[in-house]
């Protein structure tokens, strides 16, 4: 017997914009804004910032994608309004942001996972979450398994290491590649290798790039702590966050006035969820009805 959830959504959440500060040239349709995201969610973010500006042609977004650590930067030395990462500020940036008069507020809006990619001829392609430990922290019985991740400064390591190994130290036999992509290329050409990725890079069957990418490795099923059964990211158990390394996409800006950021972000927290439903995220600003079935193989 084979379970399959089915997923409906229906959008109920509209972001206030009520704020009141001084009024840039730009407007919730119109104008320049510069964001920064998080290149583990390059994916769907950009199919979400195609959809907006192809709706509102006189807005125009300039996107760089770059390691989360990278997009914190920017925000807190104001080189942009908006960010798209994987966490909310810590305690001590809110205080430096007080300081400096800025005045933020973020939300999440939707749900992903940390995907573990291998070769099609890797040996194993099931681990689990103890194994991943293991390898993280450099233990004998992990075997020749080398972890890589995107970048070190990417939120991949900050995940991983704050929901496995808080407060230790990384073993020395992980690679940090130079994105997302050549974390692939990388896997693909070495059996022994898992490769760190977020989950909107492998997850939609859709794009034409993941489905180059599946044609090189393949997606590993991880067995939680607690749990009896390998699972991979597949949408609803990242909903259900029974796939044990899920995170949230959220939104930071510090745009005092209702203009362009706060337009995309209105966007996305609307009619951008079910780009993030599509995209095989887990949109987290709507009613999502999960259903379970059964189906029997004959």
């Amino acid at each position: 017997m084979s379970r399959f959830y089915l997923l409906s959504v229906s959008l109920i959440f509209l972001l206030g914009s009520c704020n009141t500060g001084t009024q840039s040239n730009d407007t919730q349709t119109a104008g320049y804004i510069q964001v920064s995201v998080d290149e583990t969610y390059q994916p769907v973010m950009e199919q979400a910032i195609k959809v907006f500006e192809a709706r509102y042609p006189e807005a125009h977004i300039q996107v760089e994608y770059k390691p989360e650590a990278d997009c914190f930067r920017d925000y807190l030395e104001d080189s942009t309004r908006v960010i798209f990462v994987s966490r909310k500020l810590t305690e001590e940036e809110n205080a430096y942001a007080e300081q400096n008069k800025i005045v933020s507020r973020s939300l999440p809006l939707a749900r992903d996972a940390l995907a573990f990619v291998v070769a099609k001829d890797a040996k194993r392609n099931n681990f689990s979450k103890k194994q991943i430990k293991d390898i993280l922290v450099g233990n004998s019985n992990a075997g020749d398994f080398q972890l890589v991740f995107d970048n070190k400064n990417s939120s991949t390591v900050r995940n991983i290491m704050d929901s496995v190994i808080p407060g230790q130290e990384l073993s020395e036999n992980l690679y940090a590649a130079n994105g997302s992509e050549d974390v692939i290329d990388y896997v693909a050409k070495n059996p022994r290798a898992i490769g760190v990725v977020g989950v909107p890079w492998v997850a939609d069957t859709r794009d034409t790039n993941t489905i180059d990418f599946l044609s090189k490795v393949q997606v590993a099923g991880i067995l939680p702590d607690s749990g009896q059964e390998f699972l991979r990211p597949y949408q609803a158990y990242i909903g259900l966050n029974t796939y044990p390394f899920t995170r949230n996409l959220y939104f930071i800006s510090k745009e005092t006035w209702v203009g362009l950021g706060t337009g995309l972000v209105n966007f996305l927290s609307r009619d951008g969820q079910l780009i993030f439903k599509q995209s095989k995220l887990f949109p987290l600003q709507v009613n999502v009805l999960l259903k379970q079935t059964q189906i029997k193989n004959n």
